[in-house]
């Protein structure tokens, strides 16, 4: 699968999400996967908001990067980091209302997040259980 089919299918995936769940939120500008995330911010998925000036008129972006650690994981735990990046659209701390937000959306949120917690555990001890 080339790059560009990789980035697609992960911006569709998204945004399939977003509309079900988040039609009347931002607008989602960029959908990635990142292969610094894990290691310079010690975490899975990064949701950026940025404003930019355009003359006199301020153009705020919201951006999803997912760690690459995702590209081979099994989908429900791609869908539980996209959920968690999703609901920092609407909710920006993690409170009970962002969770809540993340439930409403993957009913199975918590148990797919420890199922990533046990994933990632594996892969510090003995490395990835998926062929890259």
């Amino acid at each position: 699968m080339s790059r560009y089919s990789i980035r697609k299918a992960l911006y569709d995936f998204v945004m399939e999400i977003k509309n079900q769940y988040l039609r009347k939120s931002a607008p989602i500008s960029k959908v990635a996967y990142d292969s610094k995330i894990h290691v310079v911010n010690h975490a899975l998925g990064l949701h950026t908001f940025v404003s930019r000036v355009h003359g006199n008129k301020l153009k705020a972006k919201n951006e999803i990067r997912v760690s690459s650690i995702f590209k081979n994981a099994p989908l429900p735990l791609l869908r539980m980091i996209v959920v968690h990046e999703l609901a920092h659209v609407r909710e920006k701390e993690h409170n009970k209302a962002f969770y809540q937000l993340c439930c409403h959306m993957e009913p199975n949120y918590h148990q797919l997040e420890f199922d990533t917690r046990l994933l990632l555990t594996q892969m510090d001890n003995a490395g990835s259980i998926y062929a890259e």
